[in-house]
């Protein structure tokens, strides 16, 4: 184990331990964006974007369990990123803490394209809540009765709902502070445009505050938003309360795990994946080229039709030189916070996919795994 460093503006090489691990991710259907246009002849825009904060991480031996998404991220002392059961996912960590990565992602035999940001922080044993909160609690909100139970273990906390209610996300591990308060959020936004014929874009907020009281219990305030398509909503907030209990108080409960149990389970069920041989991709493909003044994407599609593959092969990669457009755009500008900040990310990424002008700089099928490869290059003014 390396020794942490004592200047955290400069964390690599990436040293074992917790770290704070905010980030949005977006999911852009890359597949059933090329096939609505082959179809109709228009463009179409299918993106999930959801944003998170509060999320802990745990590094160990250079590789990162990410709880929400479930992927395993390799990093080296340089800062690369990499995965071993996904070789297009790629990225990299810079010495302040921010990151990127991107890959692709097949679901229900459709192309999608992954694409992160954030940032790490390390998190030292003092920003952590001693073991006077740990526990476990029974929380009620007295307005809906909805219920939860939650554990609070080593200074991090997980909970769930009582009798499987849906959440609407994935619940994760988040930090107690020392003086027993805790925060986190999600939000998910919604882009849908079919050519002329129509468009969605909505979103859905949820922030939650609490603060843990030794010898008193637990108060948890959670608040949701909605906002878009001429519907906006921020009701009440929910006020969740309780105190502590003994494991078997509730018929069929299910005690929230530790965070370490959380991380161990989703490594163990990420490391089962398949692994891929190397030997089935192009070398270019397992390390792109780089040159000044250039940026390159690679995409990959297995399909039997070979011109079909090639073209979804094309597609991805091209969405990832739109990636990398609309970073490089934002990076020249001044950061900007505001109600409207759906609507300036919509026209930065209408301005990168002006912008791309890129050209094929290699093209590989293998007959053996029916997968086309396809490498783009393009001058980044």
């Amino acid at each position: 184990m390396q020794p942490r460093r004592e200047n955290p503006a400069n964390i690599l090489p990436l040293a074992d331990g917790w770290y704070r691990y905010d980030f949005t991710r977006r999911l852009q259907g890359i597949e059933d964006e090329h096939n609505f246009f082959v179809a109709s002849g228009m463009p179409m825009v299918q993106e999930l974007t959801w944003k998170y904060t509060g999320v802990i991480a745990r590094i160990d031996d250079g590789i990162l369990f990410d709880p929400v998404t479930g992927i395993e991220l390799q990093i080296n002392d340089g800062g690369e990123i990499g995965n071993a059961q996904n070789i297009s996912i790629r990225g990299s960590v810079n010495n302040d803490g921010t990151f990127q990565w991107s890959g692709l992602h097949e679901e229900h035999g459709r192309l999608n394209g992954i694409f992160v940001r954030g940032t790490l922080a390390p998190l030292p044993d003092s920003a952590r809540g001693g073991p006077q909160f740990d526990g476990i609690f029974h929380l009620t909100d007295s307005g809906t009765g909805r219920q939860q139970l939650a554990k609070i273990s080593d200074g991090f906390y997980t909970w769930s709902f009582l009798d499987n209610e849906e959440t609407g996300f994935t619940p994760w591990p988040t930090l107690i502070r020392p003086d027993g308060t805790f925060s986190f959020g999600m939000d998910m936004t919604t882009v849908m445009e079919m050519g002329s014929f129509s468009s969605q874009n909505f979103s859905t907020s949820v922030s939650i505050e609490g603060t843990v009281i030794p010898g008193r219990g637990i108060t948890v305030e959670e608040i949701t938003r909605t906002a878009g398509m001429g519907f906006d909503q921020a009701p009440g907030p929910q006020i969740f309360s309780g105190t502590t209990i003994r494991a078997g108080e509730f018929p069929n409960e299910n005690i929230p795990d530790t965070v370490d149990g959380i991380i161990d389970a989703g490594r163990a069920a990420a490391r089962s994946l398949p692994r891929p041989d190397p030997a089935d991709f192009p070398p270019w493909y397992l390390r792109l080229p780089r040159r000044e003044g250039f940026i390159f994407s690679a995409g990959e599609k297995t399909f039997s039709a070979q011109d079909v593959a090639f073209t979804m092969a094309e597609a991805a990669a091209a969405a990832g030189l739109a990636d990398q457009v609309m970073t490089h755009i934002t990076s020249g500008m001044t950061e900007i916070t505001t109600d409207a900040r759906t609507t300036i990310d919509e026209r930065i990424r209408m301005e990168a996919l002006q912008r791309l002008d890129y050209r094929i700089a290699e093209r590989v099928y293998n007959p053996k795994t029916r997968t086309a490869f396809v490498l783009l290059e393009m001058r980044l003014d």
